[in-house]
């Protein structure tokens, strides 16, 4: 009787077994036969999860920047007598100061790019725009053929560059003539963007009122979940990439500031036209390694020749090799609060995959991934040498 019982529960486990396999397979056949509309669905999904959580996360990532000035602002504000107990109302003065000194930059920016572009547009009659987007054409088109000839005469092959230079051209007169058409749909996504920035800043007072709390509390949490040696792992992990993003990233956006006000001054004494404008892409493109001086000296030349004003390219462009030298060897490197040790071909690399995978934003973190991942790959191979772990940063 005992060894009928054992061989029934034998093979109804036997039983179990084949069902779940057989369910198992099934199920990993339908997936491989209904795999595009299951990832389809998934993005979707995860777009709208995305879409839902772009004030959340626009909201950490500031909080997460401003952290140190606002930490630095309720320090010292701790030291006058009156706020000496009263920790959270010099927290709450210094986010409210921070959040104050960004509005007034913010606001001196666009008033600035106003003022410019107004000064500019006075002297255009719009009822001439395709004819001054004509001009702007035969003047592109009358230095590149002053080129090609200057190359042709030096003996450099120029076969077939003509035809591509008027081909280009044309696309570049199309797209001016067009760029009306997208100004509407650019109006529509203001309202959402607005929305986001207001989320995003609520969200961002939240977690700086209570950052200490917030990370006692998941400190906690992801200790007691994960076990104390996991728990430890992972605030490592945490700890290089804080000191990895915080340095870079932050520094980046000061030496950003920095030749933004740099860039505009400088033009603005040589009289280019849009000169602020110029200084704010410039600014922008000097988030990303490489990017900054090419911006800076291709829309100084596009202005500059547009409005027929060589001797002003010149000086400009030589200004901006100058200030682009300060910058790269005294500015910047002090301006880092932590020096992030990558070879530059790492750098080229990881920006073509950022590039690839996040567009402006992937290759604004592409340096500081790299340099996270290579401090953990030092890690490991100090730690399969035997030595103590530590890696150099």
């Amino acid at each position: 009787m005992d060894n009928k019982r054992i061989i029934d529960e034998n093979f109804k486990k036997r039983l179990l077994f084949a069902l779940a396999v057989i369910a198992g397979g099934a199920v990993i056949v339908y997936i491989l036969l209904h795999l595009q509309t299951i990832l389809g669905t998934t993005m979707g999904v995860l777009g709208w999860i995305s879409h839902v959580l772009t004030g959340f996360t626009a909201g950490f990532v500031i909080a997460y920047l401003l952290f140190p000035v606002v930490g630095w602002l309720q320090k010292n504000l701790m030291k006058l007598p009156y706020f000496r107990n009263r920790e959270k109302g010099a927290r709450g003065i210094g986010i409210a100061a921070t959040y104050l000194l960004i509005f007034l930059v913010i606001f001196g920016v666009l008033t600035a790019i106003l003022v410019a572009v107004t000064k500019q547009v006075q002297t255009i009659n719009f009822a001439d725009l395709p004819a001054i987007i004509q001009d702007i054409k035969r003047q592109v088109l009358g230095l590149a053929g002053a080129i090609l000839e200057a190359l042709d005469k030096i003996g450099v092959p120029t076969e077939g560059l003509e035809e591509w230079v008027n081909d280009k051209g044309e696309h570049i007169t199309g797209s001016l003539s067009s760029v009306g058409n997208g100004l509407f749909s650019f109006a529509n996504n203001v309202k959402g963007f607005f929305g986001n920035a207001l989320f995003a800043v609520i969200f961002s007072i939240y977690f700086l009122l209570d950052t200490e709390g917030l990370l006692a509390y998941w400190s906690h949490a992801f200790e007691a979940l994960l076990g104390r040696r996991a728990h430890g792992f992972l605030a490592g992990l945490l700890a290089d990439a804080d000191t990895c993003f915080s340095g870079y990233i932050r520094g980046q956006l000061a030496d950003a500031a920095f030749m933004t006000v740099a860039v505009s001054i400088l033009l603005s004494l040589v009289s280019v036209p849009y000169s602020i404008v110029i200084g704010i892409c410039s600014g922008i493109g000097n988030l990303i390694p490489y990017v900054g001086p090419f911006v800076a000296y291709g829309l100084t030349a596009g202005v500059c020749v547009a409005t027929v004003r060589w001797t002003t390219l010149v000086i400009a462009l030589v200004l901006l090799f100058v200030l682009q030298t300060v910058d790269g060897n005294i500015v910047n490197p002090r301006l880092l609060s932590q020096s992030i040790d990558v070879h530059p071909v790492l750098i080229i690399v990881g920006l073509l995959f950022g590039s690839a995978a996040g567009g402006f934003f992937g290759m604004l973190l592409a340096v500081p991934v790299a340099s996270f991942l290579k401090i953990q790959f030092e890690k490991v191979v100090a730690w399969r040498s035997g030595g103590s772990g530590t890696a150099r940063n």
